[in-house]
């Protein structure tokens, strides 16, 4: 019964983890200032779905992605954006 309900999970985790990627790349196509915490925040779900499924070979991915979002951050000025959003 618990095995059952895990691996419904983890269906349902994959299919939040490709959408986010689909919404990921739109966003990142588009040039958005917010592209990286977009990218930050779908990498919660790509965890969690390595987490509960076993698949360890996931983190190299899901740690470079998260590499590469914390540079865009900087190089896409994402922060100072934010700052300026918020200060408004």
């Amino acid at each position: 019964m618990c095995y059952n309900k895990l691996m419904e999970l983890i269906k349902i985790l994959e299919l939040i983890c490709a959408l986010g990627a689909v919404a990921s790349i739109y966003v990142y196509g588009n040039k958005s200032w917010y592209a990286p915490f977009v990218g930050l925040f779908c990498q919660i779900f790509w965890i969690s779905w390595s987490i509960l499924g076993d698949f360890h070979s996931m983190f190299i991915l899901s740690g470079a992605m998260v590499l590469t979002h914390i540079r865009n951050l900087r190089t896409m000025g994402s922060i100072q954006k934010l700052k300026q959003k918020l200060l408004k």
